[in-house]
């Protein structure tokens, strides 16, 4: 026990030690970020991750271009030839922000950058200040940006972020064991090896996410910014956690089969001029995705159009599940979806909306990637039977701006000064201050507050005869008539917000209009009656079991919901109402479950422990829905998850550890598992254990802080000083900045009106702030 004791301690030390390690104090004794200019590299592919084979260059000339591959792979050059891919180097929107670190801080930082948008002019050698050209286009290839034989000449992908990839000499031909030919051989000569060709070409790497991940996950590192690594966007890493993985047993939603990026961005598409095509079939190398700017620039307008048909393909779905009463607090839910709803609302009433937008069907968040230049929003509008307007949010604004007091999906990055990064000069990167993001497979809740008019427009009643013969009579309904009110909701999206398309278009001096592309909608309709009761509404039919599964399915998007907006309570009664209606889906109860652990009453000193109690009834009521009815097994390996954590929180350690090293087992890479096991082995002194559990983590995630974090001490509890000092530069250099909070909190006394958005449980109304487009001296410097 006391060696054990000694050990822990020791952990203690280590991390508290790191807490202030990389800083410095100034004069006044306060804390502060170390940062400063970076030197000017001198590695030739630094500071970008991105490597050759043989660490030398590869002139321009040894990459074959696109039109090379054409002649035999015409539906597959059509495709890449308006894709985004092909538009990388060159479309303006990118262009401007990667000028800017040109300007400012010198040719080779772009390197960077380019190692993704124009690979060709990194590995040549032209990102130089000895170079002839200082200016992009830098060679004869940046038009062709992410060319065929930049993908199809990688040899390896690493999970380190943006470019972390090895790349060879392309070749066109490969003998037997795999040893490159190289040449520009005739297609008579290729055509005579097709099997040369397919191993020069093609290995299993093109096929696995890990590979679309190099540029699909973003880091900032020391070398660009003078600072630390700062992590950007990971698509990848979102996918891996998602349902459409199945490498994870956490996701709410499952998908029936794996899916990984090719499955939606490079689906099999009729071919009839490509000889790689499989029973008339190739992948599309299109990669649909979401700018809908570039081929718009460049007048590629059927990938404009398959763009918007892509997005608006139930990626999204958005539902107006609730009201709230102004005066009680009374919760009236659900909604009628496309229908009538008839309430015990009074004219002059005041009322919150409710609408759950879920994501659906994106294996990773909504809005993905670059979100401080994305421009995604929820438009609300409230319209009597006249059709006159009772309230409008989201609405585009004749000069193109959005109305700034919108409920926006958006990032804002902050520089050292505190001010917002507004042309992705993610070099200057301090801290996000805001990101309101939808995870794939989550949801999100949106209060709009409004008051019914004492003088709503009424609906046009109906006469009706009773009584004697011929004698007309007025309903009891006409004499307190109801008042129709058409609640709608919508998900939009354009590319670029618009403050930022003006800045490139100027320019430029181009004009183009970017599309708001409708990705969901929904509408209902409210009676807004009178105080006498109306009588005689029609009893509602006896919902069948699909409607019943659709009707959990609301209750349950609504408490995800809740849930990531840290409304605990409402979540588990959200839940256990989706429980109701399909009592065989233990996912439901699991939620549930989940909903009582986040709310963190328990105390192991209590007697009561009033919400682990809680959760362990919802999982042994899962655990009894028998087999037979559940219709996905995967759940029952959530509820066992969940269970492993109430055991450790009741102290029973080794239970808990056990049944997460099963799991770990039926899924080696989830993360998370990996993550508690590895903590709870940690807890119990099973330190060597521990140990391997955090290394399995960082073979899923080489930049996991938490997992370096732990294992400095852990090597260090070995004797293993190297180790232990090698994990904790790493943690250093992938954790989040604690300092930097300070900055955070500059911007948003700079800027209340962002006050109210920072709550994640925020509702927008008339009086809700609005938040201007911070430019010029409010905005971090493009010039120096």
């Amino acid at each position: 026990m006391l060696l054990r004791s000694l050990k822990l301690t020791l952990i203690l030390l280590v991390v508290c030690a790191g807490l202030l390690a990389g800083k410095t104090v100034s004069a006044d004794g306060e804390l502060h970020s170390g940062r400063s200019l970076p030197p000017v590299p001198t590695e030739p592919f630094s500071p970008s991750n991105a490597r050759t084979t043989d660490r030398k260059l590869i002139l321009v000339e040894q990459f074959f271009p696109s039109a090379r591959c054409q002649k035999c792979h015409e539906d597959t050059h059509a495709a890449w030839s308006q894709s985004l891919h092909r538009n990388a180097a060159r479309e303006p929107f990118y262009r401007e922000s990667a000028d800017i670190l040109l300007r400012t801080r010198g040719i080779e930082f772009t390197r960077h950058c380019e190692s993704c948008h124009t690979p060709v002019a990194l590995f040549s050698g032209a990102l130089d200040k000895s170079a002839a050209k200082q200016s992009a286009p830098f060679t004869p290839l940046d038009h062709e940006g992410v060319t065929c034989s930049v993908c199809h000449s990688i040899t390896e992908a690493r999970l380190d972020g943006t470019g972390s990839y090895t790349i060879r000499r392309p070749a066109l031909l490969a003998r037997e064991d795999g040893t490159p030919v190289y040449g520009d051989f005739t297609d008579e000569q290729i055509l005579a090896d097709v099997p040369g060709h397919k191993r020069a070409v093609m290995r299993p790497l093109l096929r696995q996410p890990e590979f679309c991940a190099t540029c699909h996950k973003v880091d900032a590192p020391p070398a660009l910014n003078g600072y630390k690594h700062i992590k950007g966007f990971s698509a990848y890493d979102e996918w891996q956690q998602s349902g459409a993985s199945h490498e994870s047993v956490l996701p709410f939603y499952r998908r029936e089969q794996r899916a990984d990026c090719r499955a939606c961005h490079m689906p099999r598409v009729t071919s009839t001029n490509d000889r790689a095509a499989k029973e008339g079939k190739i992948a599309s190398h299109r990669w649909l995705g979401a700018n809908t700017a570039a081929p718009l620039f460049y007048g590629q307008t059927e990938q404009a159009r398959a763009t918007e048909e892509f997005l608006k393909t139930n990626v999204l779905e958005a539902d107006i599940i609730a009201l709230r009463r102004g005066n009680t607090g009374e919760l009236i839910a659900p909604l009628s979806r496309g229908g009538e709803n008839r309430l015990p609302l009074q004219p002059g009433e005041e009322i919150t909306a409710e609408v759950v937008v879920s994501n659906r069907n994106a294996a990773h968040s909504f809005p993905p990637e670059v979100r401080d230049l994305y421009e995604a929003w929820v438009e609300f509008e409230a319209v009597d039977a006249s059709g006159r307007c009772l309230f409008h949010s989201g609405v585009v604004k004749p000069d193109g701006m959005l109305d700034e007091s919108t409920h926006v999906y958006k990032t804002i990055i902050l520089d050292e000064q505190g001010r917002p990064i507004t042309r992705h000069q993610i070099w200057l990167t301090n801290i996000k201050a805001y990101d309101n993001t939808i995870n794939a497979g989550r949801s999100d809740v949106v209060r709009y507050r409004f008051r019914i008019p004492e003088n709503v427009t009424t609906a046009i009643p109906r006469r009706g005869r009773a009584g004697q013969k011929g004698k007309a009579f007025v309903s009891p309904a006409i004499l307190n008539p109801p008042s129709t009110i058409t609640l709608k909701a919508r998900v939009n999206y354009r590319r670029l917000n618009q403050e930022y398309t003006n800045y490139v278009l100027k320019r430029q001096n181009r004009l183009l209009t970017l599309p708001v592309v409708q990705m969901a909608e929904t509408e209902t309709r409210i009676e807004v009656r009178g105080q006498r009761p109306i009588a005689g509404d029609k009893k509602q039919p006896v919902p069948d079991e699909q409607q019943l599964t659709a009707a959990a399915k609301r209750w349950n998007d609504y408490g995800i919901g809740l849930l990531e907006q840290a409304q605990y309570g409402q979540a588990a009664e959200a839940f256990r109402r989706a429980a109701e209606l399909d009592p065989h889906d233990p996912n439901l109860l699991i939620n549930a479950a989940m909903a009582e652990y986040r709310t963190e009453r328990f105390d192991s000193r209590t007697a009561e422990r009033a919400q682990l109690i809680k959760m362990q009834e919802l999982l042994t009521r899962a655990f009894a829905i028998p087999q037979s009815a559940i219709r996905n097994p995967q759940s029952l390996d959530r509820a066992r998850y969940w269970q492993a954590l109430v055991w450790r929180a009741e102290g029973k350690r080794m239970e808990a550890a056990s049944a997460l090293a099963r799991l770990a087992e039926g899924y080696p890479r989830d993360r998370e598992v990996r993550r508690q096991l590895g903590q709870t082995l940690y807890s119990s002194g099973r330190l060597i254990e521990a140990r391997t559990a955090f290394e399995a983590l960082l073979g899923i995630d080489p930049t996991d802080a938490g997992a370096w974090q732990l294992l400095s001490p852990l090597y260090a509890s070995e004797e293993r000083k190297a180790d232990a000092g090698r994990a904790h530069e790493k943690y250093l250099f992938w954790r989040d900045d604690p300092m930097a909070e300070g900055i955070a909190a500059r911007f948003y006394a700079a800027h209340p009106q962002w006050a109210d958005e920072r709550i994640w449980s925020h509702t927008h109304g008339e009086k809700s702030p609005p938040r201007p487009t911070l430019t010029g001296q409010a905005a971090a410097p493009t010039e120096k």
